[in-house]
């Protein structure tokens, strides 16, 4: 019997040279071992490989904040898109692309622009001035956000939020300190502490949350 190989293209920025990195995945070398898709010049490499529950866990290199984001994947959004993006947890640029040949080209040509402009706006004429300053206080990882970001999803569909104003609307912003959940309406907040990946997945046994002014008012 002869088996199809599902295939994709998959591609990414790198962080030190600025170029698109593009390659093949396929079902049944992704079977066989984790594949690596290196940037000739040496500096960065994106990893595929199939996880115990047969998705696919990739882990991108990011060219915005300078580490690696882990992301996991159904087969079906994997090989079944004709494009599918993934993007910083940081800035909301995408710094990852699956889908078609055709698809992938009319991206990465669209990041270019859309990358150059931005670069051009705040005055960046090389991509070492990305690097964050060792000054800077660190942001908490990308994968305790996503966790974070993921709860309040879930709580907020579940009408398990509940601020001053009742009647919110909650968005998630990182911060030196921690995760800000916060409501666009009333300004009622609350932050939890990102000090690790494991104080995150205790956040996933929450089943409720209240927001409260951070101006002390009732």
């Amino acid at each position: 019997m002869l088996l199809n190989q599902k295939k994709t293209n998959v591609a990414y920025r790198c962080p030190r040279c600025g170029s698109a990195v593009v390659g093949m995945a396929g079902s049944f070398s992704l079977s066989a071992a984790m594949i690596k898709l290196k940037c000739p010049c040496g500096e960065s490499e994106l990893t595929m490989a199939y996880t115990k529950d047969k998705k696919i866990r990739l882990d991108v290199p990011c060219l915005f904040c300078g580490t690696k984001h882990n992301y996991l994947l159904s087969q079906n959004v994997f090989f079944g898109r004709d494009l599918f993006l993934i993007n910083c947890a940081y800035t909301n640029f995408d710094i990852g692309f699956i889908g078609t040949e055709e698809n992938l080209n009319r991206e990465i040509e669209r990041s270019d622009t859309e990358l150059n402009e931005v670069l051009n706006e705040v005055g960046i004429t090389s991509l070492d001035q990305l690097s964050r300053p060792e000054s800077e206080p660190e942001l908490p990882d990308a994968h305790i956000y996503d966790i974070v970001r993921f709860l309040i999803r879930e709580l907020e569909a579940d009408g398990q939020i509940d601020c001053p104003c009742h009647n919110g609307e909650y968005e998630v912003e990182m911060r030196p300190e921690g995760i800000r959940v916060f409501c666009l309406n009333c300004g009622g907040e609350h932050l939890f502490s990102a000090d690790s990946v494991s104080a995150a997945q205790d956040f996933l046994n929450c089943d409720h949350l209240k927001l409260t002014d951070p101006s002390g008012r009732p």
